[in-house]
């Protein structure tokens, strides 16, 4: 039951902003932004998404400094004031990119120099984007319930692979450009209620 109220709550946030950015305006209207709200004390994260480095270090790429010297890429973005390393994870990806043990690594190589850690749960085999909330293979037969503890068990695992490599992330994005759900057709915003009511 706890598993299925954390899930619960995880779908709603998502509806939530979802609801939150169509009536922001969406499409091209105008957008004001209240900076008095914002009190002069709230940190300010300078980041920046490497979950592609490993596949790029793989393929021979190399980075380097305004001086032309080589870098080791997180250590160079460190040097631009970057504070915050981004890394997306997915469920079963076809390659080794972004799966829980390349996130690891990576995580593990971003604390190891001082930077903070943020994970991006996709909850799919590859890109989770407004037009692609596609639900993992492995969990495409599950009815709802089974579905919703099974993302609860693979947060949790990912979560404590992480930790037991002495990496804790500073933020946790749930899922990526969630504007209508995720985990489609069940977890789909514009349907999904009717399955919460199902738990």
């Amino acid at each position: 039951m706890m598993r299925s109220a954390i899930v619960l709550v995880i779908f709603i946030l998502s509806i939530l902003v979802f609801c939150q950015c169509k009536k922001g305006g969406g499409g091209g209207g105008q957008k004001t932004v209240d900076t008095t709200a914002t009190p002069k004390d709230t940190p300010i994260f300078k980041g920046a998404d490497v979950s592609w480095l490993t596949q790029m270090e793989d393929s021979g790429f190399q980075f380097y400094d305004s001086a032309g010297a080589a870098m080791d890429c997180m250590q160079l973005l460190k040097s631009l004031d970057i504070g915050v390393i981004r890394l997306r994870a997915w469920v079963n990806p076809s390659t080794k990119y972004n799966s829980t043990a390349d996130v690891v690594a990576k995580a593990v190589r971003a604390k190891n120099l001082g930077l903070r850690v943020m994970i991006d749960f996709h909850y799919s085999d590859t890109w989770a984007d407004p037009g692609h909330q596609t639900t993992p293979a492995a969990w495409s037969g599950l009815g709802f319930p089974a579905l919703a503890d099974t993302l609860y068990s693979y947060t949790v695992s990912v979560l404590g692979s992480l930790q037991a490599a002495g990496v804790v992330p500073s933020f946790v994005q749930v899922g990526n450009e969630v504007d209508n759900g995720m985990c489609w057709p069940a977890g789909e915003a514009d349907s999904s209620m009717a399955n919460f009511a199902a738990l």
